[in-house]
């Protein structure tokens, strides 16, 4: 089980919905034999509902990107790596935009995370991230399942993540079943926040079911805002 349970408020800015839901981590998720199983990661999401779409070895760099019309689970298989959250990029230069100056190249605020193999984030639709690491020599994020990131290209997509020889910082990803990911950057919902921020919750947490997770930090925050 995973060890102890984080939670970051991400507040709206400029360009970014973010959400009044909390980002949650949790860490030490699926541990055996001291690595994450990416079976035992692929069987948890998917007895809760959720369905694993991609696992992606990431670069120096990605966009900041959020996803308006459905919440993600990204557990990371091997890292470490860093993830910038709640913020636009400001720049065309990935350079500049990943590791420029905040508030001319990027939004200033966030959250800058360096996260490690058994760190599971469950994000709120409307939170901007990108995930980046400093150490590798490949520029760009590799998808390693195929399907354009929406799917596992295998017959037996299980059997295939659970074969996957990892390395550098990489993540497995997954959606709420029949719910797949869309790509918002900066600016995107200006003017419209309200409809990223209702998002329907699931039914389940992705880690841990029908009880912890999203039913404490979430369904709670829900009925509050409704009570208000």
């Amino acid at each position: 089980m995973a060890s102890r349970v984080i939670t970051y408020d991400i507040k709206p800015t400029r360009l970014v919905p973010n959400s009044p839901k909390p980002l949650l981590l949790y860490k030490n998720c699926f541990i055996r034999d001291g690595k994450v199983d990416a079976t035992l990661a692929y069987d948890t999401f998917k007895k809760n509902g959720w369905n694993a779409q991609w696992v992606t070895t990431y670069g120096h760099y990605q966009r900041s990107h959020y996803h308006p019309a459905t919440h993600e689970v990204m557990v990371v298989l091997s890292g470490p790596g860093t993830i910038r959250w709640g913020t636009a990029d400001l720049n065309d230069d990935p350079q500049k935009h990943t590791y420029g100056i905040p508030g001319r190249d990027y939004e200033g605020g966030g959250a800058f995370v360096n996260v490690d193999a058994g760190d599971l984030f469950v994000i709120p639709a409307g939170v901007a991230h990108k995930s980046f690491n400093p150490k590798t020599p490949n520029p760009d994020p590799e998808c390693l399942t195929g399907g354009e990131a929406h799917r596992i290209e295998s017959d037996d997509p299980r059997k295939f993540v659970g074969e996957l020889k990892v390395s550098g910082f990489t993540m497995m990803g997954a959606y709420p079943q029949s719910m797949s990911w869309g790509w918002a950057e900066g600016g995107a919902h200006v003017g419209r926040y309200q409809s990223v921020w209702d998002v329907e919750n699931p039914k389940l947490d992705p880690y841990f079911g029908d009880k912890g997770g999203i039913n404490i930090y979430w369904n709670r925050r829900s009925a509050s805002l409704r009570n208000c």
